[in-house]
């Protein structure tokens, strides 16, 4: 690992009183910084969404070209993932946290250049494999530093990250956009939004070389199993200290590939939203790009609320299991996105009420599907393995999303607006595609997740 080796060991020589303090403001910094710290990770790559109707209209790009860089970026991220997830057990958490930030921010701030289209793919993978470090990183750290009966609590506090980094980037790409725009025009607007993200991603790499710790162990502390007084169940004991065999149950554990898979098909209809969802907004009901990003934004403020909760309700109320929330999601995210896209009309209230839902479901399906339903089913050393897997999942499905979803906007050569392909019927109703392909892969995704009811760890 080199660089990235495990800070080594030291001597625990403290009291237990002052261990049990250390442990109480270590775990306090520590959910702080990958709170914030993923969230600029999310900066750093939703730009994109808030550029893509400048970017096309201006001719910068077409879209399906954007939709190949997308699916590049979400490819890339599914690859990353899967090897971070694996390298993650044996590393630096901090060093390889702060690392992969700092490639992303790079990779952003080059984009806003306005590179060749099969450069701007090249950068794109690239920032997708630096992406893939963040979550294993963090979700390694939960591992270490907190025990086994409290993870789901702070795995869903960290989860709302993912909609903190979302809320940030509509908005702050959005404004900056707008301003930039009206001072210089529409060219320089969308490429000062890559150059935005890209500022906020280097002062998280910042924050997370001064804030963030490896392991308990590394700051002269017991392990967490060990100060907790955990009972280790028999696949705990035998993996102890023993990474390899942990991350070999993980690989051939049909439940985590299972939780894959679903978290593939809720990815799929999560960055159709992300991706497209402003988009959508202003080509379909003719929404401004400001009040499309801010009607967008509120599905990530109230994601990041279910996100938080889903932990401690799952932990505290259905004892540890996640199945019946996970459920409920579902079906919450399908009338989501059914509201949104199947009623034609432009109606504020109701596209809210869309996205309100579609957030509550998010939050869930997200800190869920995205990897605590793979965490639950393997010994702690494999915690990131299985993350690994579950986002390899989710993230191959988000670049078939991307890719697809590009197929299915057109753009009129005389006019050079963009419009969604569909099917007209007689009676003046047009469904569209994207419609169709978005709640069918919501849809894929409950069935999935129903599998894993009976599954343990």
């Amino acid at each position: 690992m080199g660089f990235f080796s495990p800070a080594p060991a030291r001597i625990v020589s403290a009291s237990a009183d002052e261990i049990g303090r250390r442990f109480r403001l270590i775990r306090i910094r520590q959910v702080s910084v990958m709170l914030l710290g993923y969230a600029l990770f999310y900066v750093c790559r939703l730009a994109f969404s808030a550029t893509k109707k400048t970017m096309i209209e201006e001719g910068a790009y077409t879209a399906r070209e954007i939709g190949y860089v997308g699916s590049a970026l979400l490819v890339a991220y599914a690859i990353g993932k899967l090897a971070c997830g694996f390298l993650a057990d044996r590393a630096n958490i901090r060093r390889m946290f702060a690392f992969g930030l700092f490639v992303s921010s790079l990779a952003t701030m080059t984009v806003g250049f306005h590179v060749p289209a099969a450069m701007l793919m090249v950068v794109w993978f690239v920032n997708g494999l630096a992406q893939g470090s963040g979550s294993p990183c963090c979700v390694v750290s939960l591992a270490r530093w907190w025990p086994n009966r409290s993870r789901g609590t702070f795995y869903g506090i960290w989860s709302c990250s993912n909609n903190l980094g979302e809320a940030i980037a509509y908005v702050v790409t959005s404004v900056v956009m707008v301003k930039v725009g009206e001072a210089w025009g529409a060219d320089l607007a969308w490429r000062s939004g890559f150059w935005g993200a890209a500022l906020f991603g280097f002062i998280g790499v910042a924050l997370i070389a001064v804030f963030m710790r490896d392991s308990p162990q590394s700051e002269g502390l017991p392990s967490v199993a060990e100060w907790e007084g955990e009972v280790r169940s028999e696949a705990e004991r035998k993996t102890a200290g023993d990474v390899g065999r942990g991350q070999r149950l993980a690989l051939t554990n049909w439940a985590v590939w299972m939780v894959a898979l679903a978290g593939g098909f809720f990815a799929m209809s999560r960055y159709a939203i992300i991706d497209w969802g402003i988009f959508f907004l202003e080509v379909k009901k003719g929404y401004a790009t400001e009040t499309a990003a801010w009607i967008i934004t509120l599905n990530s403020i109230v994601g990041a609320v279910s996100s938080g909760l889903s932990g401690i309700i799952s932990d505290r109320i259905f004892k540890g299991s996640r199945n019946e929330l996970a459920l409920m999601a579902g079906v919450l995210n399908i009338t989501g996105l059914s509201l949104m896209m199947l009623v034609p009309v432009k109606c504020i209230w109701l596209d809210v009420v869309a996205m309100v839902c579609f957030g509550l479901a998010v939050g869930i399906l997200l800190t869920f599907l995205g990897g605590l339903m793979a965490v639950d089913l393997v010994p702690r050393v494999a915690a990131g393995a299985a993350l690994g897997i579950a986002g390899m999942g989710n993230y191959f499905g988000a670049g078939i999303q991307s890719a697809v979803s590009g197929l299915l906007v057109g753009r009129d050569a005389a006019t050079g607006k963009a419009y969604l392909l569909g099917h007209t019927f007689a009676n003046g109703y047009t469904l569209d595609y994207l419609a169709v392909f978005w709640i069918g892969m919501a849809t894929l995704s409950v069935l999935c997740a129903l599998t894993v009811w009976r599954a343990k760890r």
